[in-house]
């Protein structure tokens, strides 16, 4: 990860469906300020509201992560901001003509290399803001266990547990940076299991899903495009990716922690996202919401090709 905040250098787009909305949206990712963090703005609605990319906008979190501020709302934003906080971006400015972005293929792949074809640009007057608390947390709610401790780095170890014959229990251990997280985490699909689908779609959910940006899991084979599965394991994969989209509302991107769960879900993310920012902040290190005083002159950057 880079010890400088970061932009992007240039607007990039994307076009697609909306996962669970099915409604057809352009995203366009564009060069934010320094200490402005992630924002999304609906481009379609009448002044272009701006949602903060934080955890106090979070308003649903069935099937996904769904921001709001007022009238003005996004669903499906955790793919987006994985890729953000996985490629190492600290700022940036996201347009969505819709109310969700486009699913691309299921992951976050689409949405890394788009952010990486635009080039990073370096503030080198701006420290990256690091998520840092004193000591362990945790967090249990039925099946669903966390626990984080301090470290220097972010490291997973993130067990996906299911009853169904064909993913009984998977797991996966890894320390994050952008090259794992591309090579790793990045390319893996959402999913869902067969059983499933009508009653997502009778609640107006997965209207836009297919075999082009999910996978099924059938009583005893997997749905899948012609490529098959990216990984074996691709679905605790697609966990790790969807977390580390959670955690991004924190708004302290660099995570110093290692962090152990299982059974975990967007709700569960959430909750426990909120103690770690709690745990920050009484830390006295400066509330996470708060932007320092503009400088009178612009702030050096260094631009990565």
């Amino acid at each position: 990860m880079n010890r400088a905040q970061t932009t992007i250098k240039s607007e990039v787009k994307l076009e697609g469906i909306g996962l669970h909305t099915g409604n057809r949206s352009t995203l366009i990712f564009r060069p934010a300020p320094p200490n402005t963090g992630i924002r999304f703005f609906r481009s379609d609605l009448p002044g272009t509201p701006m949602i903060p990319a934080r955890l106090d906008f979070v308003v649903t979190t069935v099937r996904g992560t769904n921001i709001g501020l007022n009238e003005a709302r996004i669903h499906t934003v955790e793919h987006v901001l994985s890729a953000c906080t996985g490629v190492g971006l600290d700022n940036v400015d996201i347009l969505v003509s819709a109310n969700e972005p486009p699913a691309m293929d299921g992951s976050s792949l689409p949405f890394a290399r788009a952010l990486l074809s635009a080039g990073f640009q370096h503030f080198v007057d701006y420290p990256p803001r690091e998520l840092r608390f004193p000591g362990e947390i945790l967090h249990e709610n039925g099946k669903a266990r966390y626990r984080a401790v301090p470290a220097e780095n972010f490291q997973l170890d993130v067990t996906l547990l299911h009853d169904h014959p064909m993913v009984p229990r998977l797991n996966l251990r890894l320390e994050l940076d952008r090259q794992s997280y591309l090579a790793e985490v990045a390319g893996a699909r959402t999913f869902c299991f067969e059983h499933e689908i009508e009653y997502l779609r009778s609640q107006g959910l997965a209207q836009g899903g297919s075999l082009d940006n999910a996978v099924v899991i059938g009583r005893d084979k997997f749905h899948t495009n012609a490529d098959g599965l990216r990984y074996p394991d691709e679905f605790v994969r697609h966990k790790i990716l969807d977390l580390i989209g959670d955690l991004t509302l924190i708004g302290r991107p660099l995570f110093r922690m290692r962090l152990e769960a299982e059974c975990i879900g967007h709700a569960h993310n959430i909750e426990f996202a909120k103690k770690l920012r709690e745990a920050a902040l009484l830390m006295r290190r400066g509330p996470i919401e708060g932007l320092p005083r503009k400088p009178s002159v612009e702030p050096a950057m260094e631009i990565d090709s």
